[in-house]
């Protein structure tokens, strides 16, 4: 099975923010730009017969919307973005230093503002994929979020788990995964 993992656009006024879960909208203007750069970047047979699946935050629902018409996408929690608690709508800068360096030094099983860690995010990226790959679907789309994204990567061995969080995930961005469609899938948490 194939899986097109895309990032949505930038959200408005997202600029510096810790925004994790805030639900952030796009420009209207941006959608339909944005949608046609990113079907550039999937084969046609793919979005032809591709279910569609997102996030529900708007960021990702809009944009999900835009790529699917005439169809609806499908709306999943286990597509949201990490949770960041306490620093969510703060500035990067305003995140202090220490919580910081303690979730730089751990990245995987540090819950940033006491949200959730990248481990926890997992468990939700393992119990979607699996339900994916036990549909027969040949190919899917899935609009997402950065931090899920890395998750999923680092998941599927693509990534390591040192390096997922220091990896760029640009807005818009089309990551393929294969995915196996039987129990014997790649997903691995760390020990």
């Amino acid at each position: 099975m194939e899986l097109f993992l895309i990032r949505h656009p930038q959200p408005i006024d997202s600029s510096g923010l810790c925004y994790g879960r805030a639900d952030l909208r796009i420009a209207p203007a941006t959608l339909a730009a944005a949608a046609a750069a990113v079907r550039a970047d999937i084969p046609a047979a793919v979005r032809i017969r591709a279910p569609i699946y997102t996030s529900p935050l708007s960021r990702c629902s809009e944009f999900a919307r835009e790529l699917a018409a005439p169809l609806e996408p499908v709306v999943s929690t286990d597509l949201s973005e990490l949770s960041f608690g306490a620093w969510e709508g703060l500035s990067w800068d305003a995140v202090p230093r220490r919580e910081l360096d303690a979730w730089a030094a751990d990245t995987w099983s540090y819950r940033p503002g006491g949200g959730e860690s990248a481990a926890m995010a997992a468990v939700r990226w393992q119990r979607w994929a699996g339900a994916l790959r036990s549909s027969g679907a040949e190919a899917a789309l899935a609009i997402t979020h950065a931090g899920l994204i890395r998750v999923a990567l680092a998941c599927e061995g693509i990534w390591s788990h040192a390096s997922f969080a220091s990896r760029a995930i640009p807005f818009c961005s089309v990551h393929r995964i294969a995915l196996e469609q039987n129990n014997r899938h790649r997903t691995r948490l760390p020990a």
